[in-house]
Protein backbone atom coordinates (compact mmCIF):
# COMPACT_ATOMS: atom_id res chain seq x y z
CA UNK A 1 0.00 0.00 0.00
CA UNK A 2 1.23 3.15 -0.54
CA UNK A 3 1.08 5.95 1.83
CA UNK A 4 1.19 9.77 1.39
CA UNK A 5 1.02 12.42 4.30
CA UNK A 6 -2.45 12.90 3.34
CA UNK A 7 -5.05 11.27 0.58
CA UNK A 8 -6.69 14.23 -0.33
CA UNK A 9 -4.11 17.14 0.03
CA UNK A 10 -1.06 18.39 -0.95
CA UNK A 11 1.33 18.75 1.60
CA UNK A 12 2.03 22.56 1.89
CA UNK A 13 -0.65 22.84 -0.85
CA UNK A 14 1.53 22.29 -3.85
CA UNK A 15 1.63 19.73 -6.03
CA UNK A 16 0.69 16.17 -5.32
CA UNK A 17 1.66 14.50 -1.83
CA UNK A 18 5.12 13.03 -0.63
CA UNK A 19 5.79 9.82 -0.51
CA UNK A 20 8.18 7.89 1.78
CA UNK A 21 10.48 5.55 0.38
CA UNK A 22 12.58 3.33 2.67
CA UNK A 23 14.88 0.45 2.88
CA UNK A 24 17.59 -1.11 4.07
CA UNK A 25 20.25 -3.84 3.34
CA UNK A 26 22.39 -5.87 6.22
CA UNK A 27 26.13 -6.45 5.42
CA UNK A 28 28.28 -8.91 7.14
CA UNK A 29 31.15 -5.97 7.59
CA UNK A 30 32.60 -4.27 10.25
CA UNK A 31 31.40 -1.02 10.92
CA UNK A 32 34.12 0.62 11.49
CA UNK A 33 35.80 -0.79 8.41
CA UNK A 34 32.77 -0.13 6.54
CA UNK A 35 32.46 3.73 7.63
CA UNK A 36 35.84 4.38 7.18
CA UNK A 37 35.84 3.38 3.36
CA UNK A 38 32.50 5.19 2.72
CA UNK A 39 33.78 8.29 4.70
CA UNK A 40 37.12 8.23 2.66
CA UNK A 41 36.35 7.77 -1.31
CA UNK A 42 32.70 8.11 -2.09
CA UNK A 43 33.18 7.55 -5.57
CA UNK A 44 35.43 3.98 -5.66
CA UNK A 45 32.11 2.48 -3.28
CA UNK A 46 29.74 4.16 -5.85
CA UNK A 47 32.18 2.03 -8.00
CA UNK A 48 30.13 -0.03 -11.18
CA UNK A 49 26.75 2.43 -10.53
CA UNK A 50 28.50 5.41 -12.21
CA UNK A 51 28.56 6.63 -15.88
CA UNK A 52 30.65 9.96 -14.74
CA UNK A 53 31.46 11.72 -11.30
CA UNK A 54 32.28 15.03 -9.99
CA UNK A 55 34.12 15.78 -7.04
CA UNK A 56 33.69 18.89 -4.90
CA UNK A 57 35.13 19.34 -1.21
CA UNK A 58 30.93 19.58 -0.38
CA UNK A 59 30.00 17.28 -2.70
CA UNK A 60 30.22 14.10 -5.42
CA UNK A 61 27.88 14.30 -8.31
CA UNK A 62 28.04 10.97 -10.50
CA UNK A 63 25.56 9.56 -13.03
CA UNK A 64 23.64 6.44 -12.70
CA UNK A 65 21.66 4.15 -15.19
CA UNK A 66 19.18 3.14 -12.95
CA UNK A 67 16.91 -0.30 -14.38
CA UNK A 68 13.48 -0.31 -12.27
CA UNK A 69 12.21 -3.70 -12.42
CA UNK A 70 14.08 -4.70 -15.52
CA UNK A 71 11.91 -2.97 -17.60
CA UNK A 72 12.52 0.48 -17.27
CA UNK A 73 15.43 2.37 -17.29
CA UNK A 74 16.81 6.13 -16.83
CA UNK A 75 19.79 8.37 -16.18
CA UNK A 76 19.91 10.17 -13.19
CA UNK A 77 22.04 12.43 -11.36
CA UNK A 78 23.12 11.61 -7.49
CA UNK A 79 24.72 13.92 -5.53
CA UNK A 80 25.68 13.56 -2.21
CA UNK A 81 26.71 15.85 -0.21
CA UNK A 82 29.56 15.95 2.84
CA UNK A 83 28.77 13.20 5.85
CA UNK A 84 27.72 13.75 8.96
CA UNK A 85 29.19 10.88 11.67
CA UNK A 86 27.47 10.24 14.98
CA UNK A 87 28.91 7.19 17.29
CA UNK A 88 27.36 4.14 15.20
CA UNK A 89 26.31 5.65 11.81
CA UNK A 90 27.43 7.83 9.02
CA UNK A 91 24.67 9.54 7.36
CA UNK A 92 25.32 11.46 3.63
CA UNK A 93 21.92 13.81 2.50
CA UNK A 94 21.57 12.63 -0.80
CA UNK A 95 19.75 13.55 -4.10
CA UNK A 96 18.90 11.88 -7.50
CA UNK A 97 17.23 13.77 -9.83
CA UNK A 98 16.49 12.86 -14.07
CA UNK A 99 18.97 13.93 -16.49
CA UNK A 100 16.35 14.14 -19.00
CA UNK A 101 12.45 13.40 -18.75
CA UNK A 102 12.53 16.14 -15.77
CA UNK A 103 8.70 16.56 -16.23
CA UNK A 104 8.12 12.86 -16.06
CA UNK A 105 9.88 11.03 -13.29
CA UNK A 106 10.73 12.24 -9.62
CA UNK A 107 13.54 13.90 -7.88
CA UNK A 108 14.22 11.89 -4.93
CA UNK A 109 15.85 13.90 -1.41
CA UNK A 110 16.87 12.04 1.38
CA UNK A 111 19.29 10.19 3.45
CA UNK A 112 21.92 7.34 2.96
CA UNK A 113 23.23 5.78 5.50
CA UNK A 114 25.31 2.77 7.33
CA UNK A 115 24.95 1.88 10.84
CA UNK A 116 26.29 -0.29 13.46
CA UNK A 117 24.33 -3.13 14.22
CA UNK A 118 27.07 -5.46 15.90
CA UNK A 119 30.26 -6.01 15.98
CA UNK A 120 30.84 -7.24 12.24
CA UNK A 121 27.47 -6.55 11.35
CA UNK A 122 26.22 -3.17 9.69
CA UNK A 123 23.15 -1.85 7.61
CA UNK A 124 23.42 0.29 4.51
CA UNK A 125 19.97 1.99 4.65
CA UNK A 126 18.17 5.12 2.33
CA UNK A 127 15.02 6.45 3.00
CA UNK A 128 13.75 9.49 1.65
CA UNK A 129 11.00 11.33 -0.14
CA UNK A 130 9.67 11.72 -3.92
CA UNK A 131 6.71 13.53 -5.21
CA UNK A 132 5.05 12.02 -8.23
CA UNK A 133 5.36 14.47 -11.38
CA UNK A 134 2.35 15.35 -13.61
CA UNK A 135 0.09 16.12 -10.87
CA UNK A 136 -3.43 14.21 -10.48
CA UNK A 137 -2.73 12.13 -13.23
CA UNK A 138 0.99 11.07 -11.75
CA UNK A 139 -0.13 10.74 -8.46
CA UNK A 140 -2.91 8.22 -9.81
CA UNK A 141 -0.37 6.88 -12.07
CA UNK A 142 2.43 6.42 -9.00
CA UNK A 143 -0.54 4.88 -6.91
CA UNK A 144 -1.15 2.22 -9.54
CA UNK A 145 2.62 1.25 -10.69
CA UNK A 146 5.27 4.05 -10.61
CA UNK A 147 5.41 3.26 -6.55
CA UNK A 148 6.71 -0.47 -7.09
CA UNK A 149 9.55 0.73 -10.41
CA UNK A 150 10.30 3.53 -7.20
CA UNK A 151 10.52 0.59 -5.03
CA UNK A 152 12.61 -1.17 -7.32
CA UNK A 153 14.97 1.34 -8.39
CA UNK A 154 15.79 2.26 -4.54
CA UNK A 155 16.11 -1.86 -3.50
CA UNK A 156 18.26 -2.03 -6.96
CA UNK A 157 20.81 0.83 -5.77
CA UNK A 158 21.33 -0.17 -2.54
CA UNK A 159 21.82 -4.12 -3.52
CA UNK A 160 24.47 -2.99 -5.92
CA UNK A 161 25.94 -0.53 -3.90
CA UNK A 162 26.15 -3.19 -1.11
CA UNK A 163 27.98 -5.58 -3.58
CA UNK A 164 30.42 -2.61 -4.30
CA UNK A 165 31.35 -2.00 -0.66
CA UNK A 166 31.62 -5.51 0.55
CA UNK A 167 33.63 -6.36 -2.58
CA UNK A 168 36.19 -3.17 -1.28
CA UNK A 169 36.53 -4.42 1.78
CA UNK A 170 37.38 -7.76 0.72
CA UNK A 171 40.09 -6.34 -1.45
CA UNK A 172 42.03 -5.07 1.30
Amino acid sequence: MVEYADSNAAVGGEGPPVRFVRDFVDLELNWELAALQIIQHPSSWLGELLTGTELSQSSVQARMDLKAAGIFGASVLITLASPSRSRDSVLFPITWSPVSGSRLLPTFEGTLGISQMGVDISQLWIEGTYRAPLGRTGQLMDQAVFHRLADSSIRGFLLRLARSITSKASEE
